[in-house]
């Protein structure tokens, strides 16, 4: 059967005789002609079955990648919030977050999926360039959400390492403030007791204050931490840390400064004490000494 405008129609295996008998070199010659045409003829439809089925995996290949080039740009934009600069329930949006990677992993496959069946059809398919080009789209928006993911998580521990960072420092400022107060008294006793009642209570005082030191020493590491890994709030770390060491260097000064007014009260409560306790003796001798009653016998 040979093709011609669409249609077939029949070969004749040899032509009617004209007159005089064929050769069989002739005969061959027409056999292999019918052969070759049927070789093309088959060849033909091969490449045509080809390009269909090519075609078809390229439409699949396409509407895959279409799908997941869409699944990403979502992602992307997700990944591209900036919840992160709103410093309330971290630790949810962390583990959503956490959440939101798993998706991110467990996509891998599809991502491979799409990668080598591109790269496979493009060793030999007719739209090679169209398809190579397609991947490195699709390669490039993966490596985007993978780095846009990343960024966002060093974000949200930033903020969380900064939250924290001022929670502890505001709650060691809030204390000494408190303690400020009766650092700062000037109240220096009624009399020796109520002296040493204060001294006794301002001794308590001061071994509260000693023992949170290390809470000083803790603010001045986290922030030294956060700022030698580049913390995004540096500057505002740097203050805080700044106005903690401020207070607890006024805290120390005032406490010096109340030791010392409490020890001089002290002092001159014991003096006191000690003139009164001399006048009181000398008055009690003065009156033996200046009294009319001689006594009335030896007895």
């Amino acid at each position: 059967m040979a093709s011609s405008g669409g249609r077939t129609r029949p070969l004749s295996a040899a032509r009617p005789l004209s007159g005089s008998k064929e050769r069989p070199t002739d005969i061959r010659n027409r056999r292999e002609k019918v052969l070759l045409k049927y070789q093309e003829f088959s060849e033909a439809v091969s490449s045509r079955r080809l390009k269909l089925e090519q075609a078809k995996q390229l439409h699949q290949f396409y509407s895959d990648a279409d799908n997941l080039e869409s699944w990403i740009n979502d992602k992307i934009r997700i990944a591209s919030d900036e919840s992160y600069k709103d410093r309330r329930n971290l630790q949810v949006k962390i583990q959503k977050h956490q959440s939101f990677e798993a998706e991110i992993a467990a996509h891998t496959n599809s991502m491979m999926e799409v990668k080598n069946k591109g790269r496979k059809m493009a060793q030999d398919h007719f739209a090679a360039e169209a398809i190579k080009k397609r991947l490195e789209q699709i390669e490039s928006a993966w490596d985007k959400l993978h780095t846009a993911s990343v960024d966002k998580r060093q974000k949200l521990q930033y903020a969380q390492k900064g939250e924290q960072f001022i929670r502890e420092a505001d709650e060691v400022l809030t204390w000494m403030n408190d303690r400020m107060a009766i650092a700062s008294s000037s109240e220096p006793g009624k009399d020796l007791e109520h002296v040493e009642l204060l001294q006794t209570k301002f001794d308590e005082f001061s071994k509260d204050v000693q023992a949170n030191e290390p809470r000083i020493t803790s603010v001045n590491q986290f922030a030294q931490k956060l700022i030698h890994e580049y913390h995004p709030e540096s500057e505002l770390i740097t203050s805080k840390r700044k106005l903690v060491n401020e207070t607890w260097g006024m805290l120390k000064q005032l406490s010096q400064q109340r030791r010392q007014v409490l020890e001089g009260a002290h002092e001159i409560q014991k003096f006191n004490r000690a003139v009164e306790e001399t006048a009181t003796w000398m008055n009690e001798k003065s009156n033996a000494v200046l009294s009319d009653d001689y006594g009335r016998d030896l007895a």
